[in-house]
């Protein structure tokens, strides 16, 4: 027994990796999205922006890192000594074989309670879909009549009040009391504010305050408050405490103003760029006027020159000048026409002229005396040239004849009945024979 002790099986041993893997799967899977709170300590801040530290209390300490991409969105510096509530998990760093807190939000202590309720409910409304864009209202382009709800006694409504009157704002506010900070006054506030919408009366509602802490503005935070602000039928402005001070209401408002001072300027604001419009449109309304006036004198002018011109004397004044144009067309027209028929005339007497017996006569003589000269050469010429032909050919019967040929040296043998021999055998059959020369016949015998 004590030997498997000493000796455990391979199985049952585990390598430090192996080990280290479990407990942190353990922890990493258990301790997930927690607060802790307690005392920073050995606050160390690397070139990469990452934070190293310790949460510490009296019994025990916890080594955290807040990453840099976290660090960036955090509202305050950590320091030593500052007492802090973290929300983060837990995780093993397997090379050292150490847990650590990761930690992703940081909140001041002093706040820590309100401020995790603050981001609960946020995420709650959130997630009802209370604060979608798309659910905003526009806000009115000419609010006449204000409600604002808001303590009648705090610097926020005389801050209002007097940036109104200092942009020149002309409409009506009317300020509906209600207490702006401690318990129930979120009840007060959501009251009047659903008196004010139910009255049918007004414009806009405007709920606001001054600065505070987070304490003196969580009226602003309560969900019941919240929610009227979202279903108030109203469009809503929101402008609690200062501009680093934000609120629930903020994100449930149609629009936030960053301080009381703020909203006033965006309703005057509005109110100018209305009456700034309104302006634009008076001028393109006279525009448009003085055009359209401008337009319609043209027409009346044109309509006038138009009268003028189909009025009865001025017609005949018209007719009078067409019928000028026409008399003097005409008479282009004649003379034309009679130079035409001139043109034509001396042409057809000189073609009468060309055309006289005399002249066909005297034309005909000339033609056959052209055609005798022509005659007489061309007999000459056919003359000639049937003369050479005629010689050509007794030449060529010369050179061709018996004698031409006798001439040449040749002879032409008969027998003694005066046929020509022709062949060797029919000179052999015959006992004489004559040979025919140029100059005569020579007597000759047939050897045999």
């Amino acid at each position: 027994m004590l030997d498997n002790l000493i000796a455990p099986a391979a199985d049952q041993v585990l390598k430090v990796t192996e080990l280290t893997r479990q407990i942190k799967a353990q922890l990493e899977e258990r301790f997930t999205q927690l607060w802790v709170q307690g005392e920073i300590s050995n606050l160390r801040r690397q070139s990469s922006g990452h934070i190293y530290f310790s949460l510490k209390d009296a019994g025990s300490q916890l080594p955290c890192v807040l990453f840099a991409r976290d660090a960036a969105h955090q509202s305050f510096q950590l320091e030593d000594g500052m007492e802090v509530l973290l929300l983060g998990s837990l995780s093993v760093y397997a090379p050292h074989g150490r847990y650590q807190l990761i930690a992703k939000m940081t909140v001041q202590s002093g706040q820590g309670r309100l401020q995790v309720e603050f981001e609960r409910l946020k995420k709650k409304l959130s997630a009802e879909g209370l604060f979608d864009p798309s659910s905003k209202r526009p806000l009115p382009t000419l609010p006449m009549r204000i409600a604002v709800v808001t303590s009648p006694t705090g610097a926020a409504v005389r801050d209002f009040l007097r940036i109104l009157k200092r942009r020149n704002y002309k409409g009506e506010i009317i300020v509906f009391p209600a207490r702006v900070q401690g318990k129930g006054a979120e009840k007060e506030i959501a009251a009047m504010l659903e008196y004010a919408g139910a009255s049918k009366d007004f414009d806009l509602a405007v709920i606001t305050r001054g600065g505070g802490s987070i304490e003196d503005l969580w009226a602003f935070n309560e969900e019941l408050l919240a929610r009227a602000v979202a279903t108030c039928p109203l469009p809503v402005i929101s402008a609690v405490g200062h501009e680093i001070d934000t609120v629930l209401t903020d994100y449930a408002a149609d629009q936030r103003a960053e301080t009381p001072s703020a909203a006033a300027e965006l309703i005057s604001s509005l109110a100018i760029e209305a009456e700034q419009r309104l302006e634009q449109a008076q001028i393109n309304l006279l525009y448009s006027i003085e055009t359209h006036i401008h337009n319609r004198r043209q027409s009346l002018d044109r309509l006038q020159t138009k009268m003028q011109l189909i009025a009865p004397a001025r017609q005949v004044e018209i007719l009078g000048m067409k019928l000028d144009d026409l008399e003097n067309h005409l008479s282009q027209s004649l003379q034309t026409r009679l130079n035409q028929e001139r043109t034509k005339l001396a042409q057809q007497s000189q073609k009468l002229a060309e055309h006289h017996p005399r002249i066909q006569i005297s034309l005909a003589h000339q033609a056959l005396g052209n055609l005798d000269q022509r005659l007489g050469r061309a007999a000459k010429v056919e003359a000639h040239t049937k003369q050479e032909h005629l010689l050509h050919l007794q030449k060529r019967l010369d050179n061709s004849s018996l004698n031409a040929t006798l001439r040449r040296g040749y002879a032409v043998l008969k027998n003694t009945d005066g046929a020509i021999i022709s062949s060797a055998k029919n000179a052999q059959n015959s006992a004489q024979l004559t040979a025919l020369l140029n100059d005569g016949e020579v007597a000759l015998k047939v050897l045999k």
